[in-house]
């Protein structure tokens, strides 16, 4: 039996900060969510590297100020950037340049590289923090009680 949930619209939401609108908005214009049509009435499923992502393009737009149709050019080296095997570490950071358009991902605390920084330690703690909070309440645990003394009859 497996307890793994699907991933949907609002717990996108609950993690990244995005509005249902915002959210709706960055999957119109980012890679590979704008190639994928969701099936009128069907929930659009998500995975962890999702959210990583979409922390990743809502931290861009609202504390680093870029625009949408900017971090939509991302999509496809964010993603890139973010895959594969990893060292996960809190220093970890995504160094962003323009021009060329580069997205590297370093596990320093200090960089000399030039470009937009967004820190990935407190984005993994916080999606960490949500799927594990997920899978405990998933969990079949039911409470009973317990006395000491025994019952006589």
């Amino acid at each position: 039996m497996t307890m793994s949930r699907r991933l949907t619209v609002a717990d996108v939401c609950t993690v990244t900060g995005y509005s249902r609108d915002e959210l709706h908005a960055t999957l119109k214009v980012l890679w590979p969510y704008s190639e994928v049509r969701a099936a009128p009435r069907v929930a659009r499923e998500f995975t962890a590297q999702d959210m990583v992502v979409l922390c990743v393009t809502q931290a861009l737009e609202n504390h680093a100020g870029m625009r949408r149709t900017a971090v939509a050019k991302l999509g496809q080296a964010l993603r890139a950037s973010l895959s594969g095997p990893k060292v996960v570490s809190k220093k970890a950071r995504l160094v962003i340049s323009i021009d060329p358009l580069r997205v590297e991902y370093v596990d320093l605390s200090i960089t000399e590289k030039e470009g937009v920084v967004v820190a990935l330690g407190p984005i993994f703690e916080k999606l960490d923090g949500y799927l594990t909070r997920e899978a405990q309440s998933m969990l079949p645990f039911t409470t009973d009680l317990f006395s000491s003394r025994s019952k006589t009859a």
